[in-house]
């Protein structure tokens, strides 16, 4: 059997990655009809990279996007009655263009012994392949976080391949952390930003040797941290089971606020057991196609192949000014969002309360999801907001 599989390509290159990836098999024909603006931004590199190059790609490249004859032309110069069974996406490009290829494919049946042909289409959001006029549907194969990202123009760079600390260490962080450790979460963000000790990861340094000599704040200030900020920070640390004689910098960020990250990792583990390693991924670092870099807290495809992410954090207010940095990020994940495709989705966990409706009314506005304390320590209303909006 001989079999081409058809792919319009737009800018939203994952439903054609799962078209491919679901139906093509290895010695099957791949065409992608598209313009030379996609061909141009990359789109076409992308999806094949998706696809782990595991196809031979043929590029039917459309001058113009509103000429039917300049589509039908370039189709006419491929021999399809070679071909026993012709697949066709209909999902990308525009409008145009789709009919544009369905009408001229749209009678081979009657008029040819072969090829046969079907079309298809991925409504938004429904995650399936569904065959025009016909009820059939085929359930896309997974994707994983890197294949959606790849297929999105996006590389990752590096993520935290394991927790620093136990889940249930973190657990108990998280049950104490708004009565007992605010002010300690505090203090190790201040270690963390200040220019001396200079942290690395592989360099540690003795947090019993604080008070020996002064540290060099980002602002350029002296900190000597007073007897009982030591005493916090020795507590603190000691509750996370770290060493205070061997402290590195990725102990510091754990205590500045990523054992949130880690904690809301594990939740979402737990809420969804079915996700795999190659679907989910805490702290990764991207660049997207544009060379800008960013990292997100959590990040996975769910079931549905749909992306989620998660920015976490332990207070939402600047420790230097005490000003509220809530709308500054909002409208930063708001635009981070754009890189991932009309099935993204971004939550903002906290412990903080957010009580303020301008703010809320904000965050429903760019459709971003605040998972805030009350929500957080309330394990009902949590496991409830986790599946609606993870799932």
């Amino acid at each position: 059997m001989k079999n081409a599989l058809i792919t319009l390509l737009s800018d939203q290159v994952v439903p054609s990655t799962s078209f491919i990836a679901t139906l093509a098999q290895k010695e099957d024909f791949i065409f992608i009809i598209t313009t030379q603006k996609m061909k141009e931004k990359q789109k076409i590199v992308n999806l094949s990279d998706s696809l782990h190059g595991a196809y031979s790609i043929n590029e039917i490249i459309i001058e113009n996007e509103d000429s039917i004859s300049e589509i039908s032309t370039h189709l006419d110069a491929i021999k399809w009655q070679d071909f026993d069974t012709v697949y066709i996406d209909l999902t990308l490009g525009t409008k145009l263009m789709a009919l544009a290829v369905h009408a001229y494919f749209r009678r081979f049946d009657e008029l040819y012994a072969k090829p046969q042909v079907h079309f298809y289409y991925q409504p938004v959001g429904k995650n399936c392949i569904r065959k025009i006029d016909a009820t059939d549907l085929v359930h896309p194969r997974l994707l994983s976080l890197n294949d959606y990202l790849t297929a999105n123009g996006i590389s990752v760079i590096n993520k935290q391949n394991e927790c620093i600390a136990g889940k249930e260490v973190t657990k108990i962080i998280m049950q104490q952390y708004p009565e007992y450790w605010t002010d300690a979460g505090k203090l190790f963000r201040r270690l963390r930003n200040a220019k001396k000790p200079k942290l690395s990861t592989e360099k540690a340094i003795s947090l019993l040797d604080l008070d020996k000599d002064s540290i060099l704040l980002s602002n350029g200030s002296q900190w000597r941290p007073l007897p009982e900020e030591l005493d916090l920070i020795y507590k603190f640390c000691t509750i996370a089971q770290f060493s205070l004689e061997c402290i590195t910098k990725r102990h510091i960020d754990y205590l500045s606020g990523g054992w949130l990250e880690e904690w809301f990792y594990n939740k979402v583990i737990e809420t969804m057991p079915d996700l795999v390693p190659s679907q989910v991924a805490l702290n990764l670092h991207i660049r997207t196609a544009t060379a800008a870099e960013n990292e997100l807290d959590v990040a996975l495809v769910n079931s549905r192949n749909a992306f989620r992410y998660a920015e976490c954090k332990t207070s939402l207010e600047s420790d230097e000014s005490g000003a509220s940095l809530l709308i500054e990020i909002l409208y930063k994940q708001a635009a981070i969002r754009k890189n991932f495709g009309l099935t993204s989705s971004a939550l903002l966990v906290t412990v903080d309360k957010i009580t303020k409706s301008s703010s809320l009314g904000r965050a429903r506005d760019l459709d971003l999801k605040i998972i805030d304390h009350d929500i957080l320590y309330n394990e009902y209303d949590l496991r409830r907001e986790l599946v609606a909006h993870l799932a």
